[in-house]
């Protein structure tokens, strides 16, 4: 098994890069995690070019990831990896401990699956893991036929593929628990009108078996009430079945307060979700032993004092979550109420209505991260991110802070505040203030008094007013480069609340990702633009240029410059060999750049031939430069060699020529004569 390099993406494959980055924006519109799956599927097969692949998600309280979809994998090898998967078996989930990019040689599994690996025709798995704020959401898995060998790119493409596709499914699996949370809390809101109008506390119980397989799948529910009296938990309601009993008695599932697992519950008001119920020293277990049994169990509580117990169970390991515990609570706190006949309508509907303002802030912050992944350039990110922000917080004053690692300072790059001139003027210290200590605990911050947090330093040339502010770190491949401020002003400000705190955090995590992604897409470009050996632009950035050049309209000159007598600098049996012929075009190169003017344009479409672009240039000025050119073409040469010497052509628009076309063969024309002897 190897590990990621952890060095990014190439850009030696741009066009794959421009292929990762159309899909991961179609990706991010998909806000359902089934389609969503689907699609990254057929993404991640057609980027990677291999038919077959899995996906692999970590559903809320769950231990291990779970298969959630699979794109050519044959039934066998589905079956193998899936049971091995639940059980924490599987070999490639062992490898995503790291939360790094590896790759697992079939040839060297030790999980079982070796023969089903072989019959399938798979040589190696590429594993894909999707980390967010460094915890691991799912995987991709990806399968390359035997003699395939993922390389150094194809794991860089994985690693950058993955990083960017971590925030996607975090956000998908967060709409997902919100909109199953929702659900449910409308079932809890229709069960405890119910329960709200059942008389008896047998009759609760009785409701509560009845009603509670829509709020959470389970095999068997028991209810009990607190008979404080004799200490004991009884029995008022039980559906279900145990091995080698069938359905119990009361007598068997009576417990006294402080025995068995529900006994504790019931004494410690304290809600207990197991795994495994077997494997916990409170248990006392009614029936025969069946292997793994997940066990739920929630105190109905009311003003501090333990009314009842509700238990539910299913077989298997780990089989509920914080959601199920969660809408379990709910419910009992309800029937509690309704045990003592207290109404609890109004809590219930400030939950409904937080939950579904959370929804629609989840969805907002979908929305808002599609677009901050589609803006690739590097100038415009930060405005789009400053713009984007107060869609979802509303803010006095926003900053971006980048970090100068150099000089140890912090440099504002966006700031949206009245006192704008003086928080850029002020460059204090990387670890001063609270942006400081966000830096140094990788942390974020939410100071709703932050004029008075001992960690604040004042900025000069700003007034001190009461103040609450979120410092986000941003965060890109593991190190901070900068800081997300958002601030609100005033002795009457709203305080921002929990919820708006990790909205910011979220949406800092989506920022640090489109900076990332704005900074890779510009250095595929300028890669796209140079020419790698002189990095001047090449034929391409050339034709553009000349085209908008001309598109302006205002006067420039066109020189064609072409190097003579350098094939003899280059050939046997006098010349030095491609090699110094090279070293020799770079040192043109430079010379050239250091002989125009920082607004002159040089380029080099290949071979000996260069091009030059000067704005504001006449024939008498461009002659001028004609002639600086050629001496510094010679004083580039080498002694002891054959002399390289340069004819140059000239265009001059609109004097000359009118369009690039003429001003293309003008400047060819003018380079000829220059180089056979004519004027």
């Amino acid at each position: 098994m190897t590990a990621d390099r952890g060095t990014g993406t190439s850009i030696a494959e741009p066009m794959r890069v421009e292929a990762l980055f159309r899909a991961l924006r179609t990706l991010s519109a998909d806000l359902e995690l089934d389609e969503l799956v689907r699609a990254t599927l057929h993404a991640a097969t057609s980027l990677f070019h291999t038919p077959q692949a899995s996906a692999w998600v970590r559903t809320a309280g769950k231990i291990a990831l779970q298969l959630t979809g699979s794109e050519g994998l044959e039934e066998p090898l589905v079956d193998g990896i899936e049971h091995l998967g639940r059980s924490g078996g599987l070999l490639e989930m062992g490898a995503l401990a790291d939360g790094k990019v590896q790759v697992i040689r079939c040839s060297e599994r030790a999980d079982g699956l070796l023969d089903v690996y072989a019959a399938s025709g798979i040589g190696e798995v590429l594993v894909l893991p999707l980390v967010v704020r460094g915890e691991v959401v799912g995987a991709i898995l990806l399968y390359g036929a035997a003699g395939r060998v993922w390389s150094d790119s194809d794991r860089d493409l994985g690693a950058l593929f993955a990083r960017q596709l971590g925030s996607v499914v975090s956000g998908a699996l967060l709409l997902a628990d919100a909109r199953s949370d929702a659900a449910r809390l409308q079932a809890v809101q229709e069960l405890s009108w119910r329960l709200n109008r059942t008389q008896g506390v047998d009759a609760i119980g009785e409701a509560i078996v009845a009603e509670a397989d829509k709020l959470i799948a389970h095999d068997t529910i028991r209810v009990y009430r607190i008979d404080a009296e004799n200490a004991m938990c009884e029995p008022i309601a039980f559906q279900g079945e145990f091995l080698g009993i069938g359905r119990p008695s009361p007598e068997q599932l009576r417990m006294p307060m402080g025995k068995g697992i529900t006994g504790w519950v019931a004494t410690h008001n304290e809600a207990v979700r197991l795994p495994d119920a077997g494997s916990d020293s409170r248990g006392r277990r009614v029936g025969d032993l069946r292997g793994a049994e997940s066990m739920l169990v929630v105190p109905m509580a009311w003003e501090s004092r333990v009314l009842g117990v509700i238990v539910v169970s299913r077989d298997g390991y780990d089989h509920f979550s914080d959601g199920d515990q969660r809408m379990l609570e709910v419910f009992a706190s309800y029937a509690a109420q309704s045990m003592v006949g207290a109404e609890a309508f109004a809590e219930l509907e400030r939950q409904r209505l937080e939950l579904a303002n959370r929804l629609e802030r989840q969805h907002r912050l979908l929305e808002i991260s599609e677009q901050l992944l589609a803006t690739l350039e590097p100038t415009s990110v930060l405005g789009k991110i400053a713009d984007s922000l107060g869609v979802l917080v509303s803010f006095d004053s926003l900053s971006i802070f980048g970090l100068d690692y150099a000089a140890g300072v912090r440099r504002a790059l966006v700031v949206r505040d009245p006192d704008a001139e003086a928080i850029s003027a002020h460059t204090p210290a990387i670890d001063a203030g609270l942006n400081g200590w966000a830096i140094a605990h990788g942390e974020s911050v939410l100071a709703n008094d932050a004029h008075d947090d001992p960690r604040a330093i004042q900025i000069p040339g700003t007034a001190v007013v009461p103040e609450s502010l979120i410092v986000c770190p941003l965060v890109a491949d593991g190190v901070t480069v900068g800081t997300l401020n958002v601030a609100r002003m005033g002795a009457d400000r709203q305080r921002f609340s929990p919820d708006e705190f990790e909205l910011a955090r979220l949406f800092a995590n989506q920022a640090s990702i489109a900076m990332r992604n704005a900074e890779a897409h510009g250095a595929v470009r300028v890669a796209a633009e140079h020419d790698p050996l002189t990095g001047l632009r090449n034929q391409g950035a050339f034709e553009r240029d000349l085209a908008s050049t001309v598109g302006r309209g205002q006067p420039f000159a066109l020189l064609e410059l072409d190097l003579d007598h350098f094939k003899a600098f280059n050939d046997p049996p006098f010349g030095l060999g491609h090699s110094a012929g090279n070293a020799l075009l770079q040192r043109i190169a430079v010379a050239l750049q250091d002989t125009v003017r920082g607004s002159d344009l040089v380029y080099r479409p290949g071979g000996d031939e260069f091009w030059l672009i000067i704005p504001g240039a006449n024939r008498t000025s461009a002659e001028e430069i004609t002639g600086r050119i050629k001496t510094a073409v010679l004083r580039a040469g080498v002694a002891d060699a054959p002399v390289v010497s340069a004819s140059v052509g000239i265009a001059v628009y609109p004097d000359e020529a009118a369009t690039t076309t003429e001003l293309l063969a003008r400047a060819d024309e003018a380079m000829y004569a220059a180089k056979h002897g004519g004027r």
